[in-house]
């Protein structure tokens, strides 16, 4: 009888502690060490740095939103520019002669700069020749680098977005 409480108890423990591990990762950080569910102390947090840093597990998580790292990762915001240029790319294209518009403002937005839409829309206005040739416009992901490119040769621009 006493056995039986004394396995219900850690059972509810350790329910408890995981549950408390989903929303706190610790000082450690997201990564493989903090998937480790174990009581969320000095010991185990030394344990899943260790984890993380011996593994280089902690990068790739932050990087594709796994291993409880950010689910907004470097890896996803690439690709919902991919896809955000290639379903736009025709009205992008006008918008960018123009130097102005909704979708260089929800680009911009992408970026991670929504604050420098203007300074955007006048960097691509300027370029537009260069960003546009016959080879980016077939090809979306060639757009987008070619874009990618003229951003990060801005001063401004290269230190406001995070591509």
């Amino acid at each position: 009888m006493f056995r039986d409480f004394i396995l219900i108890g850690i059972s509810f423990l350790s329910i408890f502690s995981v549950s408390l591990s989903a929303v706190n990762y610790g000082m450690a950080g997201c990564g493989l060490g903090s998937m480790i569910p174990a009581w969320k102390n000095d010991i185990s947090q030394v344990i899943a740095a260790t984890t993380n840093g011996s593994s280089s597990n902690q990068t790739f998580g932050i990087t594709s939103g796994t291993s409880n790292c950010t689910n907004d990762g470097i890896v996803k915001a690439e690709k919902a520019q991919e896809v955000f240029v290639h379903y736009n790319q025709a009205g992008l294209e006008s918008e960018m002669a123009a130097g102005r518009g909704e979708r260089l403002d929800a680009f911009a937005q992408l970026l991670g700069c929504p604050t420098h839409s203007q300074q955007l829309g006048n960097l691509v206005k300027k370029n537009y020749s260069k960003i546009l040739t016959t080879d980016t416009r077939k090809d979306s992901k060639l757009l987008l680098a070619s874009l990618k490119k003229e951003i990060g040769s801005d001063l401004e621009l290269s230190e406001a977005c995070q591509f």
